[in-house]
């Protein structure tokens, strides 16, 4: 599974190689900023484990330094650490919901997945904290994109509604009929 790490995000510019950036705060330690800094730099290497260990410091020194959230989730989902990296996409999520990117990898995961309903909950969402036509138009692409998958895939059930009381009737009285005949071969 790859989770794309410099997807034409429209914060960077074609010149810098970096693809996150920390949201300036005055609270983000210089020292956590140079982790994160380090962290990018092996990320964009292909070097996912040694970006997570430099995410992990980031996150030791300022526990909620949402960028380094976003970061190691993405370091993780790279290395097919896919409840860590949930986790920490969330955890960006929810320490600042106006986090368009977090919002943005966090429904890019939830794709990857094959989990379009949370997906398309949490794209919703990128899209209402999208503060820039291109990052409207990135978060359009991804949706797009979802959205042609779906169309061309077999169609999987949900399981998101409740059985009927007729479905269970129904699913208990054939178990029934089935015991009873398995309980009278055997006798």
């Amino acid at each position: 599974m790859t989770l794309s790490v410099a997807t034409e995000d429209p914060r960077v510019d074609p010149g810098v190689s970096s693809s996150l950036e920390p949201i300036s705060s005055n609270k983000i330690s210089p020292e956590a900023r140079r982790c994160f800094s380090q962290g990018l730099e092996r990320l964009n290497r292909g070097e996912a484990l040694e970006a997570a260990v430099w995410f992990e410091r980031a996150l030791e020194i300022c526990p909620d330094f949402v960028d380094g959230h976003v970061g190691l989730g993405i370091a993780y989902a790279v290395d097919s650490q896919i409840y860590p990296a949930l986790d920490h996409l969330q955890k960006a999520t929810e320490l600042e919901p106006r986090n368009f990117y977090a919002h943005l990898k966090l429904g890019q995961l939830y794709f990857k997945l094959r989990i379009p309903q949370k997906g398309y909950e949490v794209m919703a969402r990128a899209l209402g904290c999208a503060a820039s036509l291109q990052e409207r138009q990135l978060a359009a692409n991804l949706l797009r994109e979802e959205r042609q998958r779906e169309s061309s895939s077999v169609k999987r059930p949900l399981w998101n509604k409740p059985f009927s009381r007729i479905a269970i009737c129904l699913v208990a009285t054939f178990w029934g009929v089935l015991f009873g005949a398995l309980l009278l071969h055997f006798r």
